[in-house]
Parts: C-alpha cells; sequence; structure tokens
C-alpha cells in the first residue's frame, strides 16, 4: 500500500500552428520529486506516477489499473500551472467516483491561489495545501492514518461539518528542511527512462517519432535544477513573483540552495541520462549571484559534468560570467536574457525596465567576442503597447538576428496568470481580465484544441484586441524558424507548408517510410 500517489497530469489537448495537436505541461514543478524524497525519509510509502508517459507507453490512462497497482491511501494531484485546471479536476472527478475511499489533495501554485473556491465547487477534492507543502503533507499523512484531526496541519484548506476551512500558512520551507531534500531521484516516477526519453522537454508531438519530434521543437533531454525558492521582482504578468510568493506561500525573499546540492543535482541528472539542465533563479543582488553560479560551474569542471546548460539572468552578465561560462565542456550551452519588449519606455511603464537596448546590444557583442550563445526572449501582449510597437518590435528583432550570430530571439504572448499583478490590480494596468476566477480558467481549458501560445485572457485599454495582437504576433514576431533574420513573408509561407504537411499527413508518412522529414525539419527546426 502506498501511502501518498504523487500523479502529474499534463494538458493533453493543445494546437498550434505549425505543430498540429500536443501535450502541454509535460515537465513536472522542479520540486515534485523532492517532495517523495522528503516523505520517503520519513518512513512514508510513495510514488510518482506521469500521465502522459502512461499514455504514450500502455496507449490509454488506466486510472482503475494505476490505483490497483500503488493501492495508495491519498492521491496527491499537482495543480501548479493554470494549463493543468480542466485535466486535474477532471482526473480527480474519475479517481472520486471509482474509488471514492481514496483521498484527494491539491497542492501547487494555482491550488493554492484558489484553494476555497476548487473546496467549494468540487466535491472531488478532499484537500488542498496551500503554498510549500512538505510539512504539511507529512502532517496531513499522519492525521489521516490517526485520528483525522486536520486543524492544526498548517497550511491546509478542508472541508469541515459541511464548511471550507482554511488553516494558516504556517509553514514556510526553509534550509534545516529544504537542504536535506534530493530532487533528481527519478526513480521515484514509474517508468522514469520513458518521461527522460519522451516528456522531459515543454510539448510533446502527437503521431511522430521522437527523432522528428526533437528536430522539430529543438529541444533534447532537459530537466531544470532545483536552485531555491521565492522572488524578488514582481513582473507584471508573472504570479511567482515577490506579491505571489507572499499571497500563496507567505514567503518572503528567496532560499538559495547550497551550490554542493545544486552540482550533486547535476551529476543525477547526466546519470539518469539526460543532455540539458535549466538554471533559472536570479534574484539580486547580482554580484553575489554571480558568484553563486561560478561556485556552481567549478563545481561541474571538478565533477567532471557534462551537461549542455541553460542558464536564465534577469540581468545582464559581467564579462567575468561570461568567460567561466564560455569554459563550460558544452559548446552548445547558453545564456537566456528576457529583455521584455524592445521599447525602453514601455518597459518602463510596466516595471520591467533593468538594462537599455544599449546595454543589451553590448553584452551580446562580448558573448560573441567569447563565442558564448544567447537566448533573447521578447512578448507581444503588454500593456500600454500598441500596433506600431510590435511592428518595431519585429524589425528590432530581425536586425539582433543579422548583426549577432550566436544570437537567438524568441517571442510569446503574454497570457495572464492567477496572483499575477495584472491579475490582481488590473486597473493599475488598463486591462480588462477575462479570467479572474478559478471556474473561469476550468472553463476556458476544457475547450478543445486551443493555442496557449496565442492567448492572452485580457483586453486592454486603447490597444489592439486580442485577435488583432494574435494576428499582428503571427506577422511581425513569430520566430518559430530559424532563418536569421529574413522578412516575415519567409517565416509564414514555411507556417503554411508545414500545416498542410501536417494536415495531409504527408509528414507523418515522410516520418514513417524514409528519412526524408528529418531532412525536412532541418529546414522547419527552431
Amino acid at each position: 500500500m502506498t501511502d501518498l500517489l504523487f500523479v502529474h497530469v499534463p494538458k493533453f489537448d493543445n494546437y498550434c500552428k505549425p505543430f498540429n495537436r500536443f501535450s502541454f505541461i509535460n515537465l513536472p514543478p522542479v520540486g515534485l520529486l523532492g517532495l517523495a524524497d522528503f516523505l520517503r525519509g520519513h518512513q512514508y510509502s510513495t510514488r510518482v506516477v506521469h500521465l502522459g508517459v502512461e499514455k504514450m507507453k500502455y496507449g490509454e490512462v488506466n486510472l482503475d489499473k494505476i490505483i490497483a497497482e500503488h493501492q495508495p491511501a491519498l492521491i496527491g494531484l499537482g495543480l501548479h500551472w493554470h494549463f493543468q485546471s480542466f485535466d486535474v479536476i477532471e482526473t480527480a472527478r474519475k479517481i472520486k467516483r471509482d474509488h471514492p475511499d481514496i483521498a484527494v489533495v491539491l497542492g501547487g501554485f494555482t491550488a493554492s491561489a484558489f484553494a476555497e473556491e476548487i473546496l467549494r465547487t468540487f466535491e472531488c477534492i478532499d484537500f488542498v495545501i496551500r503554498g510549500d507543502a512538505e510539512i504539511p503533507l507529512r502532517e496531513l499523512i499522519g492525521q489521516y492514518r490517526a485520528s483525522r484531526n486536520y486543524q492544526q496541519v498548517p497550511n491546509l484548506a478542508f472541508r469541515e461539518s459541511g464548511a471550507v476551512r482554511m488553516n494558516p500558512i504556517s509553514y514556510v520551507g526553509d534550509a534545516r528542511t529544504l537542504d536535506e531534500i534530493c530532487y533528481t531521484d527519478f526513480t521515484l516516477m514509474k517508468d522514469y527512462p520513458t518521461f527522460i526519453d519522451c516528456f522531459s522537454r515543454y510539448v510533446h508531438l502527437e503521431d511522430i517519432s521522437e527523432k522528428l519530434q526533437k528536430r522539430l521543437i529543438g529541444q533534447e533531454k532537459m530537466f531544470p535544477v532545483f536552485l531555491g525558492r521565492g522572488c524578488t521582482y514582481n513582473c507584471f504578468f508573472c504570479g511567482g513573483g515577490s506579491s505571489g510568493q507572499k499571497n500563496n506561500n507567505n514567503r518572503v525573499g528567496v532560499y538559495l540552495r547550497p551550490v554542493k546540492a545544486v552540482v550533486d543535482s547535476l551529476k543525477d541528472l547526466q546519470r539518469f541520462g539526460f543532455e540539458t539542465a535549466a538554471l533559472a533563479l536570479d534574484p539580486p543582488p547580482v554580484a553575489p549571484r554571480e558568484e553563486y553560479y561560478l561556485e556552481v560551474f567549478e563545481g561541474m569542471r571538478n565533477e567532471n559534468i557534462s551537461l549542455t546548460v541553460e542558464v536564465e539572468r534577469y540581468h545582464l552578465p559581467s564579462r567575468k560570467f561570461i568567460k567561466r561560462f564560455h569554459e563550460l565542456p558544452k559548446p552548445d550551452s547558453w545564456i537566456t536574457l528576457s529583455p521584455g519588449c524592445h521599447d525602453e519606455e514601455l518597459r518602463r511603464k510596466n516595471g520591467l525596465y533593468r538594462y537599455s537596448n544599449a546595454e543589451l546590444e553590448k553584452c551580446l557583442g562580448v558573448m560573441e567576442e567569447e563565442g558564448v550563445n544567447s537566448l533573447v526572449c521578447f512578448s507581444a501582449g503588454a500593456p500600454f503597447e500598441h500596433e506600431s510597437d510590435l511592428k518595431q518590435m519585429g524589425r528590432y528583432l530581425r536586425r539582433l538576428a543579422r548583426k549577432f550570430k550566436r544570437v537567438r530571439c524568441r517571442t510569446s504572448m503574454i497570457e495572464i496568470e492567477p496572483q499575477s499583478p495584472i491579475s490582481s490590480n488590473p486597473k493599475a494596468y488598463g486591462v480588462k481580465p477575462r479570467r479572474s476566477t478559478f471556474m473561469d480558467y476550468y472553463r476556458y481549458h476544457s475547450l478543445s484544441g486551443r493555442s496557449h501560445f496565442l492567448e492572452m485572457g485580457y483586453e486592454r485599454a486603447d490597444c489592439p484586441g486580442e485577435e488583432e495582437t494574435k494576428r499582428l504576433f503571427c506577422q511581425h514576431l513569430c520566430t518559430r524558424f530559424n532563418l536569421r533574420g529574413l522578412p516575415p513573408f519567409f517565416n509564414r509561407a514555411l507556417c503554411r507548408a508545414a500545416v498542410v504537411a501536417w494536415k495531409s499527413g504527408a509528414l507523418s508518412l515522410l516520418d514513417k517510410v524514409s528519412g526524408l522529414a528529418i531532412v525536412l525539419s532541418v529546414v522547419l527546426a527552431t
């Protein structure tokens, strides 16, 4: 019998040109394996099941078979990202319908933000852990096995005598608890080799081989490394910024994991067969954080870790940092920068200004000199943004791609998130949200075949509407194809060709009968 079975539920039904239907949110939260490891360390039996892996490996998601195999007392469903809202609730509904004796507990950012509404609305949910979950889960399992008195379980929301009770968020993970946890023991995940080979990326395409998927998507076997918790920034679009951390987790400031533990996680990723590690936590002050990363790089060299590495920097890296990054063994490693948009005044209005375009381009020039790759991420759909801004940003992206040979540019649409500043205080940004309650997200994500890379979820005063913004994005900003700064006409032409190849079945046929699809994918690769 399993005390707590963790189940990761992707968002299965998505559509996006030019890649047809796909599953999304295939990477579980970086702390999920850590929760399983923590409970195991306290003598509770636990396991992680990934429903995307189940569907691929066994041809279906058979919850009855999964439950019969593990016989859990409780099932923990992660509801971290709002994209999962419909799939997670429907999974819980099926579990409760067929196995009413099993308790279902939710956790994650979205579950935390809407805990009371979820418990009032869905009888299939028994508990919600708000914020950090290590101690609360341990205490919940103990009470579930004993007296079932939940009033002292920290961070817990539950029903009592028909009413929703919200215990205080009194547990916030600290170094004493978190430093001892292993976040990269993939043996805790059922069928983990299939996860590593097929689902260790953000999306999974249907009906084509893994080899072709890797060429089309441009990502290898990747996993983010747990560096810490918290954020000192408050980006308007992000639910995990400082205000969201305070509301959801009662966290102020940042916990940083010890360097040795980070290096041990990188060793684990290499041992399990991953090819790329993502390092994405860069709180101020800037100089000490650079030293933190430099110590990680030194540990990688000492341990002969040869993973490709992505490091996301919120501020521009120094030349010293760039030089040391260049010494990593994999030349295809890269540094990611996210200025937001090309217009400095628009960045200031939205609280995203951290450096000027001149400073950005100077830094990119240093990376060119030192032989370091970069990914510069831009976004569309910001408050106060006009049609002319989107067109000018497209021209700026193409100029960067022509000027710097080692730069890749990527653009995305901003989509509203629970607990983000734009969601919590829309009037300050001149927007009108289309989604604000959990049921708004649940209903929206129940719709079949939506393109969540082209959805905003709000309207902006005196700015292009959502449909017009989509059109402008596709015309001027889409960087799906690697055309090194060529006019957007070529991007749109290849997109149309790819859609025809999908819909006609030509791509799948070529994938099955010959290697021609691999040749085609070189042209289409990001």
